[in-house]
């Protein structure tokens, strides 16, 4: 009998136990291969995973351990270098605003000033950039790699899956895997992420959503040849399909204080980042909609990683309004998204959020995409809450992943406050009018069918 496959599961955050260890990935390939798990989350982050898949698996929490400053230096180089060709090749100034310099530590300011005079030149020609990248790969520590060497000796995995490619902490795990030639394989983290040079571990193959970010893979980095780029799809909407996932509009009502006899509309925030403005945008929203009180109700999905306070003022204001239902993640004391793990549960929490809201308002979130697997419209907020200078949303639609819209018209948009009202009730009134394209946009970004992504995943990793 031949012995199994051995695959290494190589998970950075909460975010690849929710989108991979969650879907049917594991269930299509337990039977054939022995399953080790390592990750910088804690052993609890993963009992779920046990649970729905009715499997053990080895397990080891890793600790990454920060670059030196030399390969560092590398890196933001060559990471400051791409966004100024990025933006260049595709005549969008706002790829630039990816480079956000740190506001901690004299020698971490110097060493990223340092790599902004570099990138500069390292751009004026890709051959540059491709050549400190090498440079950032040979300057990790040698004594790095032999451990990972025999860390990976020691369990023998045939293949290694990461569940997405952001973390440069990772590169010396691919090295050793490399000098033992075992299979690595990444996953691409999201529709937004090729633009911003975000590409910090350098493996076997790389798995895509769409034809849209294959071609991204060719644009932004044309030394991987094609046949490495996987054209595989993600299988975070697989879910929606699992009709057995969905509780009666009563039960879901009893459960989160809802009132049935109301439309639910969905407000989902956003990162503090993207977003800072956001508990206005909510505000506005309320205030918009309070006189329809009797009819509407505002459900708000936090962003995963944001519990702070910046909400409690308009959800104490609007309260009659206003249902927030909290996402239901492990909450840590780090900040971004590396600290945080997902429960099963929150699944099945999304999934009848957008089968039992009409409607999603936030500014240019995925979460459209998650509704349009129910056919239901999305709004998009594109105008300026506040008067500060350094934000303003015309910036974020002009991001680069937006482009994917081309000539399409896949959400509403609302340019104004004053437009809430009279957009929302169209949205529930007239849905087939507002994105009206909302279908074809996602056929754009993720391949379908949409339940069939985790049988080719699978497929790739195996």
């Amino acid at each position: 009998m031949p012995k199994k496959k051995h695959i290494l599961f190589l998970v950075p955050d909460g975010v690849g136990i929710k989108n991979y260890l969650f879907s049917d990935i594991i269930t299509l390939i337990k039977e054939d291969c022995e399953i080790t798990i390592w990750s910088t989350l804690p052993i609890e982050a993963f009992k779920d995973v046990k649970r729905i898949h009715s499997i053990d698996f080895n397990y080891k929490q890793i600790r990454l351990n920060p670059e030196n400053s030399l390969t560092r230096f590398y890196r933001e180089a060559t990471t400051f270098a791409r966004l100024i060709h990025n933006s260049k090749l595709k005549n969008n100034p706002t790829i630039l605003t990816n480079w956000r310099r740190p506001k901690y530590s004299f020698k971490v300011k110097v060493l990223y000033r340092c790599a902004e005079i570099f990138g500069k030149f390292l751009s004026k020609k890709y051959n540059r950039i491709l050549n400190f990248e090498s440079k950032s790969r040979n300057s990790i520590p040698q004594a790095s790699i032999l451990k990972y060497t025999e860390e990976l000796k020691a369990i023998e995995p045939t293949s290694i899956f990461i569940t997405h490619q952001r973390v440069a902490g990772l590169m010396p795990i691919c090295l050793a895997a490399r000098e033992l030639n075992v299979k690595t394989t990444s996953a691409i983290f999201s529709w937004d992420n090729l633009p911003k040079a975000r590409l910090t571990v350098d493996t076997d193959y790389y798995l895509v959503w769409s034809q849209w970010m294959k071609a991204e893979m060719k644009d932004y980095y044309p030394e991987i040849p094609e046949e490495r780029v996987l054209l595989v799809g993600t299988p975070q909407f697989e879910f929606y399909f699992d009709k057995e996932r969905i509780s009666s509009r009563e039960n879901f009502a009893n459960q989160h204080g809802l009132d049935s006899n109301k439309t639910w509309i969905c407000f989902s925030g956003d990162d503090v980042t993207t977003s800072p403005f956001d508990q206005v945008f909510l505000r506005d929203v309320a205030e918009a909609l309070n006189s329809e009180k009797d009819n509407i109700q505002i459900i708000f999905r936090r962003c995963p990683v944001d519990f702070s306070s910046r909400y409690n003022d308009v959800l104490s204001k609007f309260k009659d309004l206003i249902i927030p239902i909290d996402p239901i993640w492990n909450i840590q004391t780090q900040n971004g998204w590396t600290g945080y793990f997902p429960k099963y549960e929150d699944i099945n929490m999304q999934i009848n959020l957008a089968y039992h809201c009409s409607l999603v308002v936030n500014l240019g979130s995925t979460m459209a995409l998650d509704f349009t697997t129910y056919n239901k419209p999305s709004l998009y907020l594109n105008y300026n809450p506040t008067d500060d200078a350094d934000w303003c949303s015309e910036t974020i639609y002009s991001f680069q992943h937006f482009r994917s819209m081309k000539s399409l018209n896949p959400v509403g948009w609302i340019t104004s406050k004053s437009e809430i009202e009279t957009l929302v009730l169209k949205a529930l009134n007239k849905s087939e009018e507002v994105g009206p394209d909302k279908k074809e946009w996602m056929q754009t970004l993720v391949l379908h069918p949409l339940e069939e992504n985790s049988v080719k995943i699978a497929k790739a990793i195996l």
